[in-house]
């Protein structure tokens, strides 16, 4: 009994934190899990460190109490404006990735795309001829494993309230991702076929990989 006890105090524990790492990195008081997770504990006087995953479910659901349906029409729309970019820059494969693949998403964040293209001269003349402003570029200096086929980073805006962040990736990793440190699969994302048919079909859906080895 005493055991099945401290199993739920340290499940309470772990959900207290998970939920306070959630609502900062809500809010923007943090910007990586990590510390979102170490912040949070130590605010509650915890010595607990919740998964990257725990924390993410406790995103969705704070996201949804604060929003409520206005989350998912702001999904959508950046699903939308991803697909008119993608459409744009069809040409260099893009993959939409990262939270607005998953459909698990902050008041600031923006559309990650990668493309499977290592020049970065021709996207960003597309981008301009476009319309796109650049709002900053360059190389991405880090040494693998750590960059992942990673060359070059453009962060563009796409409306008064969205940015995106472009990143050209070297062949041999754009069509082997790495594995996802929140949910543990692949990042493999959405092309621009599969982003369309999303839309099409069913643009609240959430890429997020269930314990058997499916996708909600």
């Amino acid at each position: 009994m005493k055991l099945k006890v401290r199993e739920r105090r340290f499940q309470r524990a772990r959900e207290a934190v998970a939920l306070e790492a959630a609502r900062l990195l809500y809010h923007g008081a943090c910007k990586e899990y990590v510390d979102a997770k170490k912040t949070a504990a130590q605010k509650l006087g915890l010595d607990v460190l919740p998964s990257n995953r725990e924390v993410a479910a406790k995103l969705l659901e704070y996201a949804l109490l604060i929003e409520g349906d206005d989350y998912w029409k702001r999904l959508k729309r950046l699903r939308e404006e991803a697909l008119q970019l993608m459409t744009a820059l069809s040409n260099f494969r893009p993959r939409l990735i990262g939270s607005v693949w998953r459909g698990v998403i902050k008041p600031g964040s923006d559309i990650d795309i990668e493309l499977d293209f290592t020049d970065p001269r021709p996207v960003k003349k597309k981008l301009l001829e476009e319309g796109y402003g650049i709002l900053e570029e360059g190389p991405i200096d880090v040494p693998e494993p750590l960059r992942c086929g990673s060359l070059w980073r453009i962060k563009i805006r796409i409306s008064a309230g969205s940015e995106a962040e472009i990143i050209l990736k070297e062949h041999e990793w754009y069509v082997k991702p790495p594995r996802c440190d929140i949910y543990g699969d692949p990042k493999k994302g959405l092309n621009l076929v599969e982003l369309r048919e999303v839309l099409e079909k069913r643009p609240d859906a959430l890429f997020i990989p269930e314990g058997d080895g499916g996708w909600k």
